[in-house]
């Protein structure tokens, strides 16, 4: 699980159908559609019934979208609906209208998120919102909960708090690889040397919440 969070204007928040398209990779350049349709006829249905296994939250959602059902793709039918499906949610980031910029946090977010906060899921306190807090908004597209969003208001805050010098000092502290790794804070297996990408994932988080501050933006993430 990787967590992405996104700069967006805030009327963007009044329209959650739009919100998942936030998170759809882009066509990566040397992307050929003649090539990835071959592919996707041949194995796509069986791979997306599957799909649909792992994560059967989706299902009647893809089964509608796709106009087939889980047993009909996993006997092959359906490519075509499943290459259109592709290509268009592999298109359609960048023409989502006020998104801005982006920050990646990759596998560092539940790491970050307990050194901010000494917890592992999300409470009361500023502190313990700011990677895995906001508010519910669309459908759970990515099997991992719906994206979440703070208002504009609430990034301001949260700029706010995360610009206390003492933040980072207390965080540093509160790391403990062997606690954390007996906790389960993802993604496991924690040393020494993981320190310092939390603190580096620190720094990013507080400057994309300055940023957006700065802009009078909202904030949404996303586990994906």
């Amino acid at each position: 699980m990787n967590a992405t969070f996104v700069e967006v204007d805030p009327g963007l928040l009044d329209d959650p159908s739009r919100i998942d398209d936030l998170f759809m990779p882009e066509l990566p350049a040397a992307f050929d559609p003649e090539n990835m349709r071959r592919a996707i006829m041949e194995r796509g249905p069986q791979l997306m019934a599957a799909a649909m296994d792992m994560h059967p939250q989706l299902r009647e959602q893809l089964e509608q979208s796709l106009g087939r059902s889980q047993a009909a793709l996993a006997n092959g039918d359906g490519g075509e609906a499943v290459f259109d499906l592709i290509e268009q949610r592999m298109g359609s980031r960048g023409a989502v209208a006020g998104a801005g910029d982006r920050l990646e946090l990759d596998k560092a977010w539940h790491g970050l998120h307990y050194i901010l906060s000494g917890e592992l899921e999300p409470g009361e306190s500023l502190l313990s919102r700011a990677v895995l807090g906001g508010t519910e908004i669309g459908d759970d597209f990515s099997g991992y909960g719906p994206a979440r969003c703070f208002t504009a208001s609430e990034v301001g805050d949260l700029a706010a708090v995360l610009g206390d010098p003492a933040v980072a000092a207390e965080a540093a502290a509160r790391y403990d690889a062997a606690r954390m790794t007996e906790l389960q804070v993802y993604p496991f297996g924690w040393d020494e040397d993981d320190r310092e990408w939390l603190l580096s994932a620190l720094r990013d988080l507080r400057g994309f919440y300055a940023d957006a501050a700065g802009k009078g933006s909202a904030v949404v993430t996303c586990l994906v």
